[in-house]
């Protein structure tokens, strides 16, 4: 629709110009004679007024300038009609004046109106007609109080032809102004997407690799030692790498079909992490686990739930004690689900900084304000305590 009457705009100045023309002639029986001449002259302006507003302009106070020096009719053979074309032309011009400066058509709009006054004035016959009155005889005042009172009428039309025009092109301006910060905007909240899509995936991918790598690494140490005095128990440390790898692997390919389409294989969750433990239990860290209170859980929270534990027992594995293991517990209270994963730092090694220096205690934070909760990490001495909170 709008395209379309962006097409037709072109042709809405001559329409206007001829509809007034044949309306004018029709109204006042009108025909191509001189008496003529003042309304054909300023419907042609009109006409010209938005291809060529400034020749347009000029060719009306051409014509204005005739009828002063009585080149055209006087106003009482050409009427007063004719120049109610003016708020037209001055509206028509306005639309597609391009000039930085936008004070020459209301200041031509005036201009336009003192030459109408003078006209009107210059022709006694059609003064006298219109007041019922000799001016002649009337005092210099009252000649100037009548003269204002007809400016002032023909500068309030042609000022509100300039005016409406003015607010269209406005109009017209915020329109485009809004489509542009819509634009604009659109392009933000795509790049937000894509942003939150890159930390999303560098905070699975962490979260996945973190873990599976700790436990590899864990068992191929062990292989190192174990092979020449406990072979047999290479076989298992193998089958452990095994599965970790394969988690990490099937993790790693779900995490890459979910951007941008749909998953083929169901995200981790609350019922997976007793399979976590027991990968750790057989890597040499024992872990304790209570899981009353993860029922009902949503998809996004049983991510979320999955995740932190991971991370957190990932990191009592890496930093902690592995011989004083972890004990994960989850209650439901009134506020929600509240986790807690606790474990023991090593005697004398570097603690864990409860802010977090890497992506792991940032990404857990990440987690819990996703789904509406927080988490806090406390270290008490060697004790290191993760809790969050999920409503």
């Amino acid at each position: 629709m709008l395209t379309r009457s962006q097409s037709l705009r072109p042709a809405a100045a001559p329409g206007a110009a001829v509809a007034m023309l044949v309306a004018l002639m029709i109204l006042e029986e009108r025909g191509f004679n001189p008496a003529s001449a003042m309304l054909i002259a300023l419907t042609a302006a009109v006409a010209a007024a938005e291809l060529i507003p400034v020749p347009a302009i000029i060719f009306a106070f051409g014509a204005l300038g005739l009828q002063a020096m009585g080149a055209f009719p006087s106003v009482m053979f050409s009427g007063a009609t004719p120049y109610v074309a003016l708020p037209l032309l001055f509206f028509f011009a306005t639309l597609a004046w391009r000039e930085p400066q936008r004070w020459p058509v209301p200041l031509a709009a005036l201009a336009a109106s003192a030459l109408i006054t003078v006209n009107w004035f210059a022709d006694t016959t059609w003064i006298n007609f219109v007041f019922g009155k000799q001016l002649a005889e009337a005092g210099t005042l009252r000649i100037a109080v009548y003269a204002f009172l007809v400016f002032a009428s023909f500068s309030a039309l042609n000022l509100a032809g300039w005016a409406a025009a003015a607010a269209a092109r406005q109009a017209a301006t915020n329109r485009q102004a809004k489509e542009r910060a819509e634009l604009r905007l659109e392009s933000t909240a795509v790049a937000l997407a894509i942003e939150q899509e890159r930390n999303r995936i560098a905070r699975e991918l962490h979260d996945v690799l973190a873990h599976s790598l700790a436990v590899i690494t864990a068992q191929a140490e062990g292989i190192r030692y174990a092979h020449r005095t406990e072979p047999e128990s290479v076989e298992e440390a193998a089958g452990i790498i095994a599965s970790a790898a394969r988690t990490a692997l099937q993790e790693t390919r779900r995490l890459v079909q979910s951007y941008g389409s749909e998953l083929e294989e169901p995200a981790p969750g609350a019922a997976d992490l007793h399979a976590l433990v027991e990968r750790l239990k057989d890597s040499g860290m024992p872990v304790e686990i209570q899981t009353a209170g993860l029922e009902g859980l949503s998809p996004v929270e049983n991510l979320t739930v999955y995740r932190i534990v991971q991370e957190s027992l990932t990191n009592a594995f890496k930093h902690g004690d592995r011989s004083a293991g972890a004990t994960v517990t989850a209650e439901r209270e009134a506020s929600g689900l509240r986790l807690r994963i606790r474990s023991r730092l090593v005697v004398g090694g570097t603690s864990v900084p409860a802010s977090g220096t890497g992506r792991g205690l940032p990404g857990m934070r990440e987690r819990a304000t996703a789904a509406g909760g927080k988490l806090t990490t406390v270290t008490e001495g060697q004790l290191f305590e993760v809790e969050a909170i999920l409503p």
